[in-house]
C-alpha cells in the first residue's frame, strides 16, 4: 500500500463510501449507533429530554429512565462507569491508532441557596472542599488508568469546577474581571502608568491591613514612578498575580465580609487549597508522562480557569525539553477567544514554556445565550455560525504560523517537545479538520511530529477520526465515565449543544445502514486495512 501523504489522507475524508470506522464495529454496536442517532436527530426530543428526566427524579420514577439512558446514549457516548470499564474501550481503539482523552465526567454548577444555613464547622466552604478532596483523589486514579493504556501520550481531561468550590471560583471570576476592567479603564495605548495601578489599589484591592503592608504598596508603586515605567496587560497581570511573589502585598486581608472586598481571608485559603489539589494531580500527571487537558466551562467561571491553568502551564510546561503536560481549552465560538489565545501565546513566549492548547468550537452555548438574556448582558457567543467557523479556523491558522515562524528561526523541523506550541483540534467539522492538515503541510509540520493533535468525542463523527488514525496523524477520543446519575449532564449537553451535528451526520449513518444491510445479506467485505500502521509521534526524549 501508498505510503500516506496529506492529500491521500484528504481524499479518504472527502470519500463519502469510506467504511473504515464501520468494519470495527459489531452489527449490534452499529444498530444501536443508529438508534441514538435517530433520537438525536429529533429536535422535540432533545428539547424535551431534561424536563423528562427531572420529573422522573422528583416524583421517584428515574430508574427505568436511567436504565433506558444507560443502555443507549450511556453505551454509545460513555467508556463505562469506572477507569477500569474504560480499558477495553481504550485498547480496541488503539488498534486503529487512536488514543483517548479519559475523563471522570463529574460536573459543578452554580446552584446558590441563599437561604441553605453555613456548615457549623470548618468555613462556609467546608462540604464543597470535602467533595472536591474526594474528586480529586479519584481523578488521580485516572490518570494511573490512562498511564496503563497500551499507546503512550495518553491524556486526562479535569475540570477546575471539580476541584474547588463553585463558589470560589465565581469570586475568583469576579476579581480577574475587575482586574482587567481597571486595566481598560487606566490604560493608554496598551500601557498603564504608577497613577493607573494606584487607581488599582483604591478600586480593586483591599484596604491594607497594617501599616507594614501600606508601605510595601506604596515602595512597589513608587518604583514604578522613579523609573516612569508603564505595564502591558501581561505585566499588570503578572503584579497582582494571586500566586506571584507580591500576593500577600495586594491580598492579604482579614476581612471576612464578603461585601466589603472581593476575596475575604477564608477565600484566600480555600483558593490555596484549590491549587494544592491541583499542583499535587498535575504532579502526578507529569510523573506519569499523562497529559491534562483542563476543560473550558460556563463564561462566569472560565476567567478563573484560564488564570488557574495559566499558571498550572508555568509550572509544569516550563521544561523544552519535554512534552507539556498542561493543555488549556479555547472555546473559539465565543467572541473573546482569539484575542485571549494571541494573549497566552505571547505570555508563554516571554516566560518561555510551552503554550498547549485544546481548541474546541464550544459546548455551552444554549446555556450562555439564555443566561445573557436573563441577566441583561451582551452575549459572549459569535452572533454567526459564519463567525464561529471564522474564529476557530482563524486560530488553527494562527497557531500553525507561530510554529513555522520558529522553525524558520531555528532551522529545524519541531517535535512535541521542542516546539514552543502543542495544541489540539478538537473538532467534528470536516472542512476544519481538512483546512488542518492542509495547513500543516503548508507550514511544513509533519503529522508524527504530534505537535498538531486532533480529537473527537466517543461515538461520534468515527469516520473522521478513523481515517486520521490509519494515516500516522495523533487523533485522540474523548472518554468520559461515571455513574450514570453524574454522567447525565454530560449526555444532555451531547444532546443539546450538538443535535445540530448529530442531525447532519447523514453521511454516516448511510454508512452504517449500508453496512448493517451487506451484513444482513452477505455482501458485507473485509476492509483493505483493518487497522492502523504502528505509528510512533517523533520525540527527542520520553519523559514529561
Amino acid at each position: 500500500m501508498k505510503a500516506a501523504t496529506p492529500a491521500s489522507t484528504i481524499d479518504e475524508l472527502h470519500d463519502k463510501e469510506n467504511r473504515i470506522a464501520v468494519h470495527s464495529k459489531s452489527t449490534e454496536e452499529l444498530a444501536m449507533a443508529l438508534f441514538v442517532y435517530r433520537l438525536c436527530a429529533l429536535p422535540w426530543l432533545v428539547d424535551a429530554a431534561p424536563h423528562l428526566i427531572a420529573i422522573s427524579e422528583k416524583f421517584g420514577l428515574q430508574a427505568p429512565v436511567y436504565w433506558f439512558v444507560k443502555q443507549t446514549f450511556f453505551r454509545h457516548f460513555c467508556g463505562g462507569e469506572t477507569p477500569e470499564e474504560c480499558i477495553s474501550s481504550m485498547d480496541k481503539l488503539a488498534q486503529s491508532g487512536i488514543n483517548c482523552i479519559l475523563d471522570l465526567s463529574v460536573e459543578a454548577d452554580l446552584h446558590l441557596d441563599a437561604n441553605a444555613p453555613a456548615p457549623t464547622e470548618g468555613g462556609k466552604y467546608h462540604r464543597d472542599e470535602q467533595q472536591a478532596d474526594v474528586i480529586a483523589k479519584m481523578i488521580k486514579t485516572c490518570m494511573t488508568t490512562a498511564a496503563g493504556g497500551v499507546k503512550d501520550n495518553a491524556m486526562v481531561a479535569i475540570k477546575v469546577t471539580a476541584f474547588s468550590p463553585p463558589e470560589l471560583l465565581l469570586r475568583l471570576n469576579q476579581v480577574i474581571a475587575a482586574l482587567d476592567q481597571s486595566f481598560l479603564d487606566n490604560q493608554a495605548n496598551g500601557l498603564i502608568d504608577a497613577q493607573g495601578v494606584r487607581q488599582v489599589m483604591n478600586r480593586v484591592l483591599p484596604a491594607p491591613i497594617s501599616e507594614d503592608q501600606a508601605m510595601q504598596r506604596e515602595s512597589l508603586v513608587a518604583h514604578l514612578e522613579k523609573n516612569k515605567a508603564s505595564l502591558d496587560v501581561i505585566e499588570f497581570r503578572k503584579l497582582f498575580n494571586l500566586q506571584g511573589p507580591a500576593r500577600d502585598v495586594w491580598w492579604k486581608t482579614d476581612s471576612q465580609d464578603a461585601k466589603a472586598v472581593l476575596l475575604t481571608s477564608e477565600d484566600l485559603e480555600a483558593y490555596d487549597r484549590m491549587i494544592a489539589r491541583l499542583e499535587d494531580a498535575c504532579s502526578l500527571a507529569r510523573d506519569l508522562k499523562v497529559g491534562v487537558m483542563v476543560d473550558a466551562e460556563q463564561s462566569y467561571f472560565q476567567d478563573a480557569i484560564d488564570h488557574v491553568a495559566v499558571n498550572l502551564q508555568r509550572k509544569f510546561n516550563a521544561n523544552k525539553n519535554q512534552q507539556p503536560t498542561i493543555f488549556n481549552t479555547y472555546q473559539m465560538y465565543t467572541k473573546s477567544a482569539r484575542g485571549r489565545l494571541e494573549l497566552d501565546v505571547a505570555l508563554s513566549e516571554r516566560e518561555n514554556f510551552t503554550f498547549a492548547a485544546k481548541l474546541v468550537r464550544g459546548a455551552y452555548m444554549v446555556s450562555e445565550r439564555k443566561r445573557a438574556e436573563e441577566m441583561g448582558y451582551s452575549s459572549p457567543i459569535c452572533d454567526t455560525l459564519e463567525d464561529t467557523h471564522a474564529s476557530y479556523n482563524g486560530g488553527v491558522k494562527f497557531l500553525l504560523n507561530k510554529i513555522k515562524q520558529h522553525q524558520d528561526a531555528t532551522g529545524e523541523s519541531v517535535t512535541n517537545t521542542t516546539s514552543p506550541i502543542v495544541f489540539m483540534v478538537a473538532s467534528h467539522n470536516r472542512d476544519s479538520v481538512i483546512l488542518t492538515i492542509e495547513e500543516m503541510e503548508k507550514n511544513n509540520v509533519h503529522a508524527q511530529s504530534g505537535v498538531v493533535q486532533f480529537g473527537q468525542l466517543f461515538g461520534m463523527q468515527d469516520q473522521l477520526s478513523y481515517t486520521l488514525g490509519r494515516n500516522g496523524y495523533a487523533i485522540y477520543k474523548y472518554l468520559p465515565y461515571g455513574m450514570i446519575d453524574e454522567v447525565i449532564p454530560y449526555l444532555l449537553r451531547r444532546a443539546q449543544e450538538n443535535s445540530s451535528v448529530l442531525g447532519g451526520v447523514a453521511v454516516e449513518r448511510q454508512l452504517m445502514w449500508e453496512e448493517v444491510k451487506d451484513r444482513i445479506t452477505g455482501k458485507a467485505t473485509k476492509p483493505a486495512v483493518s487497522s492502523s500502521p504502528d505509528v510512533t509521534i517523533t520525540t527527542t526524549t520520553t519523559s514529561v
